[in-house]
């Protein structure tokens, strides 16, 4: 036999030898031993975490000579012929090239006949979500009242994709994602296995890149043992996949915590220099946030196989609050940068936005505090008939209700994208005698101010009269946070109080 890859080499022969779908593995064992053998199985989960590799274990252990077993004995003329993919009674279909009703009426008149040299006829489909309707439509009835010596095994990444009158006739197996750790250790046997040198950094950065999926780790194990030649070091991993540290994440979310704006634009430039793609840098992003969150409330991460102690020093610097609102504001650029032309432009925005976000530290202790009355406060006298503590708002159109319709009168014109996306961090602080005063953070204030004239363009459009436009730089970090707290939104609402600056 010619080479084989690592992930035909070393496929798991037995049930024992899967990792990470204990789940899976023990039920199906348990039924073998029982004698509860289901005529037809629905394997569901991602690529590259062993469904195809159990559905052929499964064909193995109801196969074998020595009897249907809760795991296949391997050494017999059936287990061999299945695992080296030459048995005529083990049928291997790919869903997406054979997925027409006439590919499926031809199984339907074979499945009639008898296996010729095993106990059961297999039929494992892969991808099963790809066949037609009319192909599903026509699988039914068999599904439904199939051979008894006919076992269908589907596998498939879509599950919702397939139809329910399917689904109601399978027992549904659910695959998951393998863990770091997991697919670390499998790692480390098959650089025994290939007498190859490796350095723990080395796999863990594979395990990481992996994602869950054994499969694309064995692949890049591969590719590293050619590029190396039997020895592979960390180096060799980041130059051949292009990996982003942490030492980069580090220095942006510094940044942003100490909001160091210069500091911010020369990571998002590094990003850029490298060829980051951005998207994989943003999903590592989102990664290294939750990192943090999980440093942060001092739990531990089973699925990571060591611990950065830079990273553990710069989540202790920052706030739960702080590194939630950044994994709030990095969500919505995951979703966002996939629609945006000039991506590295709109990546360092977002950043520079993020380090706009208030220090939360201590809010709940400083509003608790400030609820307390103070032993310097004066006893409360009751206003004389005519006073009036309370400064009522006397506008007949509301602030907020103003500028929403500016901005949208904004973003139903062609091109000043950028300043669209600057109109998003405005707060509107009041609007009196026809001067609506706007506050933003002082990043964004000088751009806006020399859009002023738009901005005066679009609020007599909306008006129907001049209007003047003020606009101010944010509040310190705590009293923004006061401003936005629910209480004094509450007290404000109740009172139709209105802010002075």
């Amino acid at each position: 036999m010619g080479y084989l890859v690592l992930t035909r080499k070393y496929r798991p022969q037995n049930f024992n030898e899967v990792i990470g779908q204990q789940h899976v593995t023990r039920t199906l064992m348990s039924a073998l031993k029982d004698g509860r053998v289901g005529h037809s199985y629905l394997f569901a989960g991602p690529r590259g975490v062993g469904k195809t590799s159990v559905a052929r274990i499964l064909a193995k252990a109801v196969n074998c000579e020595k009897g249907v077993m809760q795991n296949p004995c391997n050494e017999c003329g059936t287990c061999k012929a299945i695992t080296k993919g030459n048995s005529v009674d083990v049928i291997e279909i790919d869903g997406a090239s054979n997925r027409g009703i006439d590919e499926i009426r031809d199984l339907r008149a074979a499945v009639s006949y008898i296996p010729s040299q095993t106990r059961y006829k297999i039929y494992i489909i892969d991808e099963v979500h790809m066949l037609t309707k009319e192909a599903f439509n026509a699988l039914l009835k068999t599904l439904e009242e199939p051979p008894s010596h006919v076992i269908f095994i589907f596998a498939t990444t879509e599950p919702q994709k397939v139809p329910k009158t399917v689904l109601s006739r399978c027992q549904r197996f659910d695959f998951r994602l393998l863990t770091e750790k997991e697919i670390f250790q499998k790692l480390k046997k098959l650089i025994e296995l290939e007498s190859v040198e490796a350095d723990d950094e080395s796999l863990s950065l594979i395990a990481s890149r992996a994602e869950g999926a054994i499969r694309d780790a064995e692949g890049m194990l591969e590719q590293l043992i050619s590029y190396s030649k039997g020895k592979i070091i960390s180096k060799d991993v980041r130059e051949v996949f292009g990996f982003i540290g942490d030492e980069l994440y580090i220095k942006l979310f510094k940044g942003i915590s100490t909001r160091d704006e210069a500091s911010i634009i020369e990571g998002v430039e590094e990003v850029a220099q490298k060829g980051c793609d951005l998207m994989e840098f943003t999903s590592g992003w989102l990664k290294f946030l939750r990192r943090l969150l999980l440093c942060n409330l001092r739990i531990k991460d089973p699925t990571t196989v060591e611990v950065n102690e830079n990273v553990v020093k710069l989540a202790k610097s920052v706030s739960v609050e702080f590194i939630t609102a950044a994994l709030n504001l990095s969500a919505d650029l995951e979703k966002d940068i996939k629609n945006i032309s000039y991506s590295p432009i709109y990546l360092e925005l977002a950043m520079l936005r993020m380090a706009q976000i208030p220090d939360l530290r201590d809010i709940n202790a400083l509003i608790e505090e400030i609820s307390k009355p103070s032993s310097k406060e004066k006893k409360h006298v009751e206003p004389s008939q005519g006073e009036s503590t309370i400064n009522y708002r006397k506008t007949e159109v509301e602030p907020r209700e103003v500028w929403e319709r500016i901005v949208q009168a904004i973003n139903g014109t062609r091109g000043n994208n950028f300043l669209k996306v600057f109109l998003k961090d405005a707060d509107v602080v009041s609007f009196n005698n026809n001067c609506l005063r706007l506050r933003v953070s002082s990043t964004h204030k000088e751009h806006l101010k020399e859009n002023i004239g738009f901005l005066k363009e679009a609020g007599k459009d909306v008006m129907g009269e001049d209007i003047e436009i003020d606009i101010i730089a944010s509040e310190k970090p705590v009293e923004k946070a006061l401003r936005a707290h629910p209480m004094v939104k509450k007290i404000k609402e109740i009172f139709n109080a209105e802010e002075y600056i």
